[in-house]
């Protein structure tokens, strides 16, 4: 009785599946997911489903597992893909135990950087819906900031996604949209900064010179001026607004 058990776990845990079914699978949680978000994963080392002798690919139980998990973490905390790939390296390719639990309840545990070892410099990954529904706003509105320019999608194999840069301006621009402003008047942001640009690159660009001493002072150089610069801009804004602004 035992041992005819244990030969269903192993065989249960042995069953492998299509990319259709590991599709089918997951479309009950994430209605938005597509193989070509599977492939896509995939293609960034996040995934290492075995392969037929005719290159069809055959998903395991563990796979479609650690596949739900990465899944989930982008929906809920929109982690860099480059931070989820380190934590599965960092653990052979299972689930990090500090998140082993949420396979049990579907909850997602918040991330947390464990010390200075862990210096995650990346950015978020997501779809253009995950952008739009992560600052709450139409997949119209997020096309249109993209063709002001405010914020861009990235072309990774056939797949656009979009980094914390956008994401961050997505959700500025939806707090000037439920505060009544039109998505228009933040194109005067853009002009603002592309001409202050210019002047920084007039200022430090005939510094730069190709050894990496220089390279690494006119950058120091620059994050000064650009802290500096916002700085002073508040200022001046709000004593250009007068009683509004005191």
């Amino acid at each position: 009785m035992v041992g005819g058990n244990t030969e269903e776990v192993a065989s249960a845990s042995d069953r492998t599946m299509s990319i259709g079914e590991v599709l089918s699978g997951l479309e009950p949680e994430f209605p938005d997911i597509t193989i070509s978000k599977i492939r896509f994963l995939e293609s960034q080392g996040l995934l290492d489903p075995q392969r037929t002798a005719s290159g069809y690919r055959k998903f395991s139980v563990q796979d479609m597992t650690v596949l739900r998990w990465i899944l989930r973490q982008q929906r809920e905390h929109f982690l860099p893909l480059k931070v989820i790939r380190q934590l599965l390296d960092e653990s052979g390719g299972q689930i990090p135990e500090e998140f082993s639990g949420e396979e049990a309840t579907g909850d997602v545990q918040p991330f947390r950087e464990r010390g200075n070892s862990h210096t995650f410099v990346g950015s978020v990954s997501v779809s253009l819906e995950e952008l739009a529904k992560a600052a709450g706003l139409e997949i119209s509105i997020v096309q249109e900031l993209e063709k002001m320019g405010l914020l861009f999608g990235h072309e990774t194999g056939s797949v656009t996604v979009y980094d914390d840069d956008s994401l961050l301006v997505a959700r500025l621009a939806s707090t000037f949209l439920d505060l009544g402003f039109d998505i228009r008047h933040l194109r005067m942001y853009l002009v603002s900064a592309q001409r202050e640009a210019g002047t920084l690159e007039q200022v430090l660009l005939p510094l730069m010179r190709e050894d990496s001493v220089a390279r690494s002072q006119v950058n120091k150089q620059l994050d000064e001026l650009i802290e500096a610069g916002s700085r002073l801009r508040q200022i001046v804004l709000r004593r250009s607004l007068g009683r509004l602004g005191q």
